[in-house]
């Protein structure tokens, strides 16, 4: 055999080397496609079911919102309870009102009681996306204050309430998320997850439980940023007005602290032929 021939059967060996190597690399590459295939098919729920929990979550609370709007305007008096945890009472009153609009929804308090704070009204107004202006009037001062949105946490005249409690309801600028279904106060219940935007770590989340019979809402708890459950308000004595369920006693309880803010409403009356001018930030120490 001469050399030649010989080089030439190593080039032949060497070629079909390489056309087995290529074809069981085909091989499993198309094994894993297949693979990744099949997989997709049996277990697509991991996406939809995300998607799901998401679009009922939101679901039940629009429903709940769109139930509890169409009432144009009201007029409520307000006493508010704030124990603290050794026992003391300190007594809030207040005359509220409250305005539906397109530009926003408007809620306007002016404090009656005790003597030291009378006069002192706060406007709140929501303004899509979750964003809202706030403001309060002194009457000591005679000067009106911007609520600035770093302040929205702070404690409202010293009860466990925040100014952004306060504010008018919105179900814009969150995001929600179905947990399950339960029974709340008797009736068929859902729990709803809700985040600022997305529910991402470092977030401040709420738990709702929401009557999904009524579709009214009975319960808040409130997680920090650290995620500790440090607030639970509870929502009572339900009354139906003009075909309205409306709340009118809360109790917001702090977890920790021993201490809570209770809220009765009285006289409430709706569509009284308010007007959005009765809401001007500029008037507002006009308001009585």
């Amino acid at each position: 055999m001469t050399r030649k021939t010989v080089i030439a059967q190593r080039r032949i060996l060497k070629f079909r080397l390489v056309k087995l190597r290529l074809a069981k690399v085909r091989l499993v590459t198309s094994s894993l496609v297949t693979l990744s295939l099949v997989t997709l098919a049996l277990f697509p729920r991991s996406v939809v079911a995300s998607q799901e929990v998401t679009d009922r979550g939101f679901e039940i609370v629009e429903e709940m919102d769109r139930r509890s709007h169409g009432f144009k305007d009201f007029q409520a008096k307000l006493d508010m309870q704030i124990h603290n945890a050794s026992g003391r009472v300190r007594v809030r009153e207040m005359d509220v009102r409250g305005l539906e609009s397109e530009d926003g929804d408007r809620t306007i308090m002016v404090l009656s009681r005790p003597a030291d704070l009378s006069g002192t009204a706060f406007l709140s107004v929501t303004q899509g996306e979750g964003r809202r202006a706030q403001w309060m009037y002194l009457p000591a001062a005679r000067r009106r204050r911007r609520i600035g949105g770093s302040q929205t946490d702070d404690s409202f005249l010293g009860s466990h309430f925040t100014y952004g409690d306060m504010a008018p309801p919105s179900i814009e600028g969150f995001s929600y998320r179905w947990v399950r279904d339960e029974d709340v106060v008797g009736s068929p219940g859902a729990l709803v997850e809700r985040c600022p935007s997305s529910c991402t770590e470092g977030a401040k989340r709420e738990l709702l439980w929401i009557d999904t019979e009524r579709y009214l809402l009975h319960r808040v708890d409130y997680f920090d940023s650290d995620g500790v459950h440090d607030r639970t308000l509870l929502i009572t004595g339900y009354e139906l007005v003009d075909g309205f369920w409306r709340a009118m006693h809360m109790e917001m309880v702090e977890v920790d602290g021993g201490g809570k803010t209770v809220l009765d409403w009285s006289e409430l009356r709706l569509g009284i032929g308010l007007r959005e001018r009765d809401f001007d930030p500029a008037r507002l120490g006009e308001v009585r």
